[in-house]
């Protein structure tokens, strides 16, 4: 099972060294996006696994902003131009780590009737977003900028005046409807190539984006979701094979798992979980290599 995993770091390149070392074999590559604003000579120890690792090109990647698309689309093309064949492509964070073996990853992908695992659902959903949120209908229909107090007084500048000049108004490209879901998705080739030559095809898609919030959440999941490809449709199930604890609906980002976590990872069927954080919880990524990653 060749596979390429697309990993997003910002920190700690110890844990992503770590990361890569458990899920290292001989039909692994690693596609390195580091964040632009951080140092990248920690980072170097990565070349440690030679030709395996190849470094991709620096975005800003602030949380929010469709900055974590672009490296995204770089290392889908990057992968691409590869010219190899990867039978799966997952997308990691660097602070993702696996709660199964590579065998049983492998052996999974091997078996699964399905090789698209991509959480995505139709948006306005008033259950998960309500009020006001408009069941999440704020991501395609108004600007966001950012979070500083410039960018957010833009924001709200422009969607003001929107709403009285039709002509500012954001419309969705090509008639899609909007969809969102989680960020971390695994792809295979055809997947792979459906997104790039869409993008491709498509710069009003791309140049959209740049004003939605939190645009990796929507990205491919709006394209997937009005696909009318049968072969990419057939090769989906609706999950993205990752553990994660979300502590309150409205939580920006989910709970940073512990030691005391454990036992609920060792229950998942899923094949990794997020996020873990070094200098919060060594322990827990201990017990997973002695426990699951080890224990054959």
């Amino acid at each position: 099972m060749k596979k390429a995993y697309l990993i997003m770091g910002h920190k700690s390149p110890k844990q992503i060294y770590r990361l890569l070392d458990r899920l290292n074999d001989e039909l692994s590559h690693f596609f390195i996006h580091i964040d632009r604003k951080v140092d990248i000579s920690p980072f170097k120890t990565l070349e440690d696994f030679g030709d395996k690792v190849t470094f991709l090109e620096r975005y800003n990647s602030e949380w929010g902003k469709y900055g974590l698309t672009l490296p995204l689309l770089a290392g889908l093309k990057s992968i691409k131009m590869t010219g190899q064949h990867f039978d799966r492509i997952l997308l990691l964070s660097g602070q993702d780590y696996p709660i199964k073996s590579k065998k049983q990853i492998n052996e999974f992908f091997e078996n699964s009737p399905y090789s698209v695992f991509i959480n995505f659902f139709p948006i306005p959903n008033m259950s998960k977003w309500p009020g006001k949120d408009r069941g999440g209908l704020y991501r395609v229909d108004k600007y966001y900028f950012g979070t500083k107090w410039y960018e957010l007084f833009l924001s709200k500048s422009l969607n003001l005046v929107s709403r009285y000049i039709p002509l500012l108004r954001r419309r969705v490209p090509d008639q899609m409807l909007p969809y969102a879901g989680e960020t971390w998705i695994n792809l295979d080739m055809y997947a792979l190539n459906y997104i790039v030559d869409y993008v491709e095809q498509h710069p009003e898609y791309l140049r959209f984006h740049r004003h939605t919030f939190v645009a990796d959440e929507v990205f491919i999941h709006m394209l997937i979701g009005n696909s009318t490809d049968e072969k990419l449709l057939n090769s989906i199930e609706k999950t993205e094979k990752r553990f994660t604890i979300w502590e309150s609906p409205k939580s920006a980002h989910p709970k940073v798992l512990q030691k005391s976590d454990f036992e609920h990872i060792t229950s998942s069927e899923d094949l990794f979980a997020r996020k873990f954080d070094l200098e919060k919880d060594e322990e827990v990524l201990d017990l997973i290599d002695r426990e699951i990653l080890f224990r054959d």
